[in-house]
């Protein structure tokens, strides 16, 4: 069992017979990019809050590389049956993979799903450079890591600072997949969308929107930070859209 990143960990706020919401970080990230928009859900509006530590994140890129999207899948889809069990539907946020996780949670489990709220997630469309590296036949093993894309001074991701290259194409495919599933997603939707992403291309935040077949979608765009949205200067924008809408939908 490798050793867990301090301020990695798992983290969960009880809250009876309140709204259900899971959130999950995202691709070489931790719990700790989740920890105060979950923080803050339970604060100020009351929810129950879970965020589990996806398999291979938090401990060592070494760890990660035993891992594949079937593993960081399995850890969103266990966290969610587990809370559905105990709190009927369940709202699901997520930031960049995290936010395609929750794309996928919802195309495939509508019954578990109340809503959903990707943030700076992957609806299929990747940049330039992860595609080109995912199709060299002699890529390097490791890369340099993507955390820290935040607009404000002195913030920084606990990600990890390099990346093995299988898993990038393991999130690849897990990008492109849940892409082809958009068309499933039927419930309510707020997707939040940074303007300027140095990871993903904004264009997603659209690309998401129109792709589902949510009667209640909607988009928010920040104007004000970069990929890593939730540590960034929106953040209490984040919390406060994402708890209203919540709310709005569990009435």
């Amino acid at each position: 069992m490798a050793d867990i990143m301090e301020g990695a960990e798992a983290f969960r706020f009880e809250a009876e017979g309140r709204p259900a919401v899971l959130v999950l970080h995202g691709f070489t990230g931790t719990t700790q990019s989740m920890r105060y928009l979950g923080e803050q859900l339970h604060r100020r509006f009351g929810f129950f809050v879970y965020g589990p530590r996806l398999a291979g994140h938090g401990t060592s890129p070494d760890d990660m590389a035993t891992t594949g999207y079937l593993d960081w899948l399995g850890t969103a889809e266990t966290a969610l049956k587990e809370m559905a069990a105990s709190h009927g539907k369940v709202f699901v946020a997520g930031l960049s993979m995290g936010g395609t996780l929750c794309l996928n949670l919802a195309a495939r489990f509508p019954g578990l799903v109340a809503g959903i709220v990707p943030i700076n997630g992957c609806g299929g469309r990747l940049g330039a450079e992860m595609s080109e590296l995912v199709l060299t036949r002699d890529a390097p093993e490791r890369v340099a890591g993507i955390g820290s894309d935040i607009k404000a001074e002195g913030v920084v991701e606990l990600a990890y600072p390099e990346v093995p290259v299988s898993c990038v194409r393991e999130a690849n495919a897990l990008m492109g997949a849940t892409g082809n599933l958009l068309h499933k997603i039927v419930c309510p939707t707020l997707v939040i969308q940074s303007r300027e992403d140095h990871v993903l291309p904004p264009s997603n935040g659209p690309l998401i929107l129109n792709g589902i077949a949510s009667r209640d979608a909607r988009i928010l765009w920040l104007e004000d930070s970069y990929h890593v949205a939730t540590l960034d200067n929106d953040k209490d924008v984040i919390v406060e859209r994402t708890g209203r809408f919540v709310q709005e939908v569990a009435e």
